[in-house]
Parts: structure tokens; sequence; C-alpha cells
């Protein structure tokens, strides 16, 4: 979504949460785009109908995609990182071929894909000037050392809504301490509103200027 890559001197890569799909995930994004910016949604490889089954099958109208659960865990973080690295090469090298510089990359990540951003980052391939880490927790497992120098030099935003159900204040001080623990400096964003992407600070979120 947002710039051809003709164009793009900004490029975000976004990722959704758990029972989301891309494409729904990136409707957000309609109106929140700024110019110059190409938006790149990847999927989570599992995918999976919203509803228990019904003997009309009513239940196959709604698709969700997760990115991992418990079931063979180490295996799906492996996979889904390194597929996601790939996907990250390919865009950048696109990018870069069509306009002969290299974009500011943003990595914004809401819920569930908090952590695979997190786990993402600490890989060491995508090197975001801003982390959006949208309604989501710590990754326990995510290598800490390798993520402290990921995020250096990293803008990282914690977001949350007021009447987020999931982030409740105690919850949000929780999540404060954890990056405190971390040792990675984290600056938070407070909205009006539940547990969403809420248009306004996304746009403002989005918007990455160059030096």
């Amino acid at each position: 979504m947002g710039a051809p890559v003709t164009e793009a001197r900004t490029v975000w890569f976004v990722l959704h949460g758990y029972g989301q799909l891309a494409g729904r995930f990136l409707r957000h994004f309609d109106e929140a785009v700024p110019p110059g910016t190409l938006v790149v949604a990847p999927e989570g490889l599992s995918r999976f109908y919203l509803e228990m089954p019904r003997a009309d099958r009513g239940h196959m109208a709604r698709v969700g995609a997760a990115w991992m659960t418990k079931e063979d865990r180490l295996s799906d973080i492996a996979d889904t990182r390194g597929w996601l690295d790939n996907v990250y090469r390919a865009v950048i090298n696109e990018v870069v071929q069509a306009t002969n510089v290299m974009p500011d990359v943003g990595v914004l990540a809401f819920s569930q894909g908090v952590a695979t951003a997190m786990r993402w980052i600490a890989g060491g391939v995508v090197q975001p000037s801003r982390a959006v880490m949208w309604a989501g927790s710590v990754a326990d497992d995510a290598d800490v050392l390798a993520l402290q120098r990921a995020l250096a030099s990293t803008d990282v935003v914690l977001v949350a809504g007021t009447d987020d159900h999931f982030m409740t204040d105690k919850a949000r001080r929780l999540l404060r301490a954890q990056w405190d623990t971390l040792g990675i400096a984290v600056r938070d964003v407070q909205y009006e509103g539940a547990h969403e992407l809420e248009p306004i600070t996304l746009g403002e979120l989005l918007t990455l200027n160059r030096p």
C-alpha cells in the first residue's frame, strides 16, 4: 500500500495481530500513509477458520492468521523469521534498484505481532529507524544483547489505547518495567480508544523525517 517502489523514500513493515489477515489489517492504513511511504504487510504463516465448524459450512466465511502457537513453537519462530528476512531483502532491493537510495525503514507491530517483531529485529537483518510496538507484550525469549544492539539507534514507541482491555494501567506499568529491564529506551504514546489501530496516532507515527 502507498507509494510505488519508484517513489518510496520510506518503507514500513507492519505485522498484524492474532486472527487478522494482512489485507484486512492494511485497511487501517488507508488514510494514514504519508506521501513517499510504502507499507508492506506480511501475513502470519498459519491460517485458520475463526469460528468452530458448522454443518452448513458457515464457519468457512471468516479466516484469520497467526504468527505461531505453542505447537512446534521453535520451528514456527525460525520459519517466520527467515521468511520475514527474505521479504525484507526482496522489498528493499527493489526500492534501491528503482531509486538508487536506501529508504528509511520502520517496523510496526500490533498485538501478537509485537513479539514476532522483537524476535525479527533481534535477528539483525532489519534495522528500523522507528519500531512501533502497539498493544503487545515483550518477547521474553528474544536475544537481549542482540535486541539492544539492533535497537541502539532506533526510536522505540510503545502504543496503547486508554480503553484497551488487554493493556490496563497495571499491564502498561509492567510492560514499561520489562522494557526498562531490557535496557532499551522507549517512549509511550496513548490515545483515546480500545484494542485497535487509531488512525490519527497511526499517521503521526508513520511519518519518518530524513535529517
